[in-house]
């Protein structure tokens, strides 16, 4: 399993930064990889608010539904997605930091069958676009 884990800080308070962060909608402010995000309901800040997301991976470009499947404000929100060749499940924790807040961030890709020999490989893919998003994280926290 490909799994990418970073930790940033914010000046926000952790209610704001999970509100931010808990739409998954935003995701198109902070990492590059993403170029377009939107909600499938009405309610994007729930368990169950679905979203479709096209991502750039690679050379590739995947359109992905992704589903909250946990939401407690303003601590944790987990989304999940997946296709015929892999998972993918994003967990953004959120506590506070001082004034601020800490947001962990950990996104897993988990492959499935014959495709788990490619594994290495798709791990050093994986750092580098989880290392772009991280950068963009961190400039969207800081602006507020």
């Amino acid at each position: 399993m490909a799994t990418y884990r970073t930790v940033v800080e914010s000046p926000q308070s952790p209610e704001q930064v999970f509100d931010f962060l808990a739409n998954f909608e935003n995701v198109t402010k902070w990492d590059e990889n993403t170029a377009s995000s939107d909600c499938l309901g009405d309610e994007p800040y729930q368990a169950g608010a679905r979203y479709r997301v096209v991502t750039d991976f690679g050379s590739r470009s995947m359109t992905l539904t992704y589903e909250t499947i946990e939401f407690d404000r303003p601590n944790r929100v987990v989304f999940r997605s997946g296709t015929g060749m892999a998972t993918i499940e994003d967990t953004i924790t959120v506590a506070p930091d001082g004034e601020g807040s800490r947001v962990e961030y950990v996104a897993e890709i988990g492959l499935k069958g014959i495709t788990r020999l490619l594994d290495p490989v798709f791990s050093l893919i994986f750092k580098r676009v989880g290392d772009r998003a991280a950068k963009g994280l961190r400039a969207a926290l800081d602006a507020g």
